[in-house]
């Protein structure tokens, strides 16, 4: 696992590795590992849990230790960067889960506003303030998203990273708006901007670095493909990759994100299509998984939409048929 010191040093591929649970809701720790090893030598440059996707929303604070004492271990003998989420609903909770990370080496969280009540303008600041006296070590990402209620533009990051410049490294953009964007990326062009995978092509144009990717936990060397295109700046490739990635959501995820399958539970039910990753079909309480009538569904599009794609990943012939299967 290698330490992160710089914005330099995030760029490229991040995979939000999945939580995996067993049928007790306690962490599958032996799966995790083999995850874990599966997304490194599928060319990632960074793992991180513990956002949507590792649903820290469900996890209490002994919970997260377990895990974070579990993942630092199994990256230690991984070349490839650390990152962890540490969004709680106060201020005490996200600290503690700071200086965990801290703890086992891993020195990078993605902070989101708690994400309850919305901060007023006073409390913005002193919640920054408040994290870089409890914890200076710590290296920050921000979670720019709408279920934080406080969206930061591009002077709201100036202004952060100039009373925190050693603190603040970078952004986990959620926006898909082109011209926020713009605004935040060409504000601050120093700092580290990632963004979801719904914008990777058009956002990398604008100059952010990268992506914090579901989808390469379900094609991991198309996502890797996509991501190299866009640092080549070979943007008539990417920009053909991004559009069929889109349209796939758009057909046939987003009619399950509207009944409410949301973050981590959409993001198994992604990754369950293509196997890749192994997943036992488990969550946390009270979230329940998309229903197997459903997953059938979507196997069954993802196979009509990306066969082409899937045969032409290394690992799939590799993987017995056995290992994509998931319990009913």
């Amino acid at each position: 696992m290698k330490d992160i010191h710089q914005p330099d040093d995030i760029h490229g591929l991040w995979a939000a590795v999945p939580m995996p649970w067993a049928s007790d809701q306690r962490l599958n720790a032996p799966m995790l590992q083999r995850n874990l090893e599966r997304l490194a030598a599928a060319g990632s440059d960074g793992i991180y849990s513990t956002d949507s996707d590792g649903e820290f929303y469900a996890l209490e604070l002994d919970e997260f230790k377990s895990f974070i004492e579990a993942f630092s271990r199994f990256m230690e003998p991984l070349d490839c960067r650390a990152q962890m989420g540490v969004t709680w609903t106060n201020t005490q909770g996200i600290i503690d889960r700071i200086k965990v990370c801290l703890d086992h080496g891993i020195s990078t969280v993605h902070v989101c506003y708690p994400y309850w009540m919305p901060l007023s303008a006073d409390d913005v600041w002193r919640f920054w303030n408040d994290l870089a006296e409890a914890a200076p070590a710590a290296k920050w990402v921000h979670y720019n998203t709408p279920r934080g209620h406080v969206v930061m533009n591009g002077s709201d990051y100036k202004r952060l990273a100039a009373e925190f410049p050693d603190q603040l490294v970078g952004t986990k953009l959620a926006s898909q708006n082109v011209v926020e964007l713009c605004d935040v990326i060409g504000s601050t062009p120093h700092l580290a901007h990632l963004v979801t995978d719904f914008v990777v092509a058009p956002a990398m144009m604008l100059g952010a670095r990268g992506t914090y990717s579901f989808w390469v936990n379900t094609l991991p060397e198309w996502q890797r493909r996509l991501v190299d295109l866009c640092q080549k700046r070979t943007w008539d490739k990417a920009m053909a990759m991004q559009a069929k990635f889109n349209r796939w959501e758009h057909d046939c995820v987003d009619p399950l994100v509207g009944r409410g399958y949301l973050h981590g539970i959409v993001g198994k039910a992604r990754a369950a299509a293509s196997g890749f990753l192994e997943d036992d079909g488990y969550t946390k309480s009270p979230y329940q998984p998309v229903p197997n009538s459903d997953q059938k569904v979507l196997a069954e599009q993802f196979l009509e939409w990306w066969r082409n794609e899937l045969t032409e990943e290394s690992w799939y012939n590799q993987v017995e048929v056995t290992e994509r299967c998931h319990p009913t």
